[in-house]
């Protein structure tokens, strides 16, 4: 079952199921400013993670060096699926959260897997494009997605390029999953006319960028738009206040803070940073992103 998650103001937990519809709305909550307690809740956070919570104690550490505690964040960039379920079977007292990924394939009742939203992130990533492409290249303009063939994640970010541009070319620059392959098909995108080159992750998506950059070119990749950090508190909030998910997926978007303007290349000029950024509000708040200045 997919959840979307919710930060529920004035209540204990930040999952909080719609009576109605059987899943939440996410709302954006501030951070505490408190300094957290060194005495309080053990969480383990393994991989690029931070967890900032009151009345919980972060260890960073492996999947190892967490065992035994109340609860495990851990980064799905850093661990599978399968490893956490590993972890999670051997430790049945202890509650793990995969960040950025699904559990579905492996419930567990000790395993959630919170998942963001990325065809948000990616048609965010499309909005970007498509003001840079409208900058440099008119309404002719011409922007790519390049690696795998993922047609899902490309059509998201082709939907935000067109909310943009709707006369922008989007390539498809298929490739193998490998850097060699995926800065090649870079390289040729941009030969083609492409002025923003997007890709998904990894090394692939590295390469990718690389490639756009040795041509002056702007590269973007998913993980721009993506803040696990707010999946990672929100559960850390549930587990401070006594609530555990597992067996389940608990799904982030714009309006959690878990999408949005993370990073941006230095090459897209300061007022279209400014314009991604209120398309970015625009979406927080529920509304279809504009080309408004």
């Amino acid at each position: 079952m997919l959840l979307s998650a919710a930060v529920a103001a004035g209540c204990g937990s930040t999952v909080d199921t719609a009576a109605t519809t059987g899943t939440t709305t996410a709302k954006a909550r501030p951070h505490p400013t408190r300094t957290v307690a060194k005495a309080g809740l053990r969480i383990g956070v393994v991989g690029p993670l931070r967890v900032s919570v009151a009345g919980a104690v972060s260890e960073p550490g492996t999947l190892a060096q967490s065992a035994g505690d109340a609860l495990v964040v851990v980064s799905a960039a850093s661990n599978d699926l399968a490893a956490v379920v590993a972890e999670a079977d051997a430790h049945p007292t202890s509650h793990y959260a995969l960040i950025g990924a699904s559990s579905s394939t492996s419930r567990r009742p000790n395993v959630a897997g919170l998942v963001l939203d990325d065809k948000q992130a990616l048609l965010l990533g499309g909005v970007v494009a498509g003001l840079v492409a409208a900058d440099q290249g008119g309404r002719d303009a011409r922007v790519a997605w390049v690696g795998p063939q993922e047609r899902r994640l490309a059509g998201a970010f082709a939907r935000g390029t067109h909310t943009i541009l709707p006369g922008a070319t989007v390539l498809r620059a298929w490739s193998r999953d490998n850097p060699a392959s995926c800065k090649e098909a870079a390289l040729g995108a941009v030969g083609r006319g492409a002025v923003v080159v997007m890709a998904h992750g990894g090394t692939c998506a590295q390469a990718a960028l690389a490639g756009a950059h040795e041509q002056n070119r702007v590269g973007l990749q998913l993980s721009d738009f993506e803040f696990p950090d707010v999946a990672a508190d929100a559960v850390a909030r549930d587990a401070v206040a006594g609530m555990y998910h597992g067996g389940e997926d608990l799904l982030f978007g714009a309006s959690s803070g878990a999408i949005g303007i993370r990073r941006l290349d230095p090459r897209i000029a300061p007022d279209l940073a400014l314009r991604a950024r209120t398309a970015a509000q625009e979406l927080a708040s529920g509304r279809r992103p504009s080309s408004s200045d």
